[in-house]
């Protein structure tokens, strides 16, 4: 049964192609030597990067035995396992600190995300530039790294099945600071007037006024707090609308 589940999902891996979501995090990785991708989805990005000679060598981890084994039989497929190792275990925690030049946290929450940067500051300090992709709560992502001294050297929309997701590169070495103001939308985005941002914007806003709706009604503390921070965050949404029109 393992056997026969492992081959199913190995199908067609000969043919490796990245989704526009994760081909734009591979494609970013160019000149450097070492990367780590955490929580690796079967490893796609590391072969994807070790077989075009982008990175030389990779780490691979997930915290579930299942994907792990995927990704190293998906590894031994393209006879790369002298290239790409395979680690279980949480986030940042199965890495050496200075192993990997590039670190890649992609497809999961922002709380995760900044959970898995706290627990693993160090290694996380080592890399030359992190990749992190937030799936939701991007605002959590940015705040850690600005109060951690890291400095965002750029940001990124792509669209990918139908959604627009966001992708921040971020390097060590700035000066820790506050984030006092909202971060909801990362400031290179807003700088550079991103061509995807007025309707990840509206997408935003239109999530927003929904949840607001499904509140009006509601009497408990939370909800109504709730309800306080979705107001915000709907003005902060709506001036950035205004702006880049």
């Amino acid at each position: 049964m393992r056997d026969t589940y492992i081959n199913a999902r190995l199908r067609g891996v000969g043919n490796l192609k990245l989704t526009p979501r994760l081909k734009i995090i591979a494609d970013s990785v160019k000149g450097f030597d070492t990367l780590a991708d955490i929580g690796s989805d079967h490893a796609y990005i590391p072969i994807y990067t070790v077989r075009n000679g982008w990175v030389k060598s990779a780490v691979a981890t997930d915290v579930n035995s299942g994907p792990a084994e995927i990704s190293r039989e998906r590894i031994r497929n393209y006879e790369l396992e002298s290239r790409i190792c395979v680690r279980q275990g949480n986030g940042l925690q199965v890495l050496n600190s200075g192993e990997a030049e590039v670190i890649i946290i992609a497809g999961m929450g922002g709380i995760l995300i900044r959970d898995i940067l706290d627990k693993g500051a160090k290694v996380a300090e080592s890399a030359k530039v992190l990749i992190l992709q937030p799936m939701r709560d991007s605002e959590k992502v940015r705040a850690w790294l600005f109060e951690h001294g890291f400095e965002i050297i750029d940001e990124e929309l792509v669209r990918d099945q139908g959604k627009i997701y966001e992708v921040i590169w971020s390097k060590p070495g700035g000066e820790a600071r506050d984030a006092k103001r909202p971060l909801f939308i990362g400031d290179r985005l807003i700088e550079k007037k991103h061509p995807l941002l007025a309707e990840f914007i509206s997408r935003r806003i239109n999530e927003l006024e929904k949840v607001m709706v499904a509140l009006e009604d509601a009497n408990s503390d939370k909800c109504r707090e709730r309800a306080e921070e979705c107001k915000a965050m709907l003005v902060y949404y709506r001036e950035v609308a205004e702006w880049v029109r």
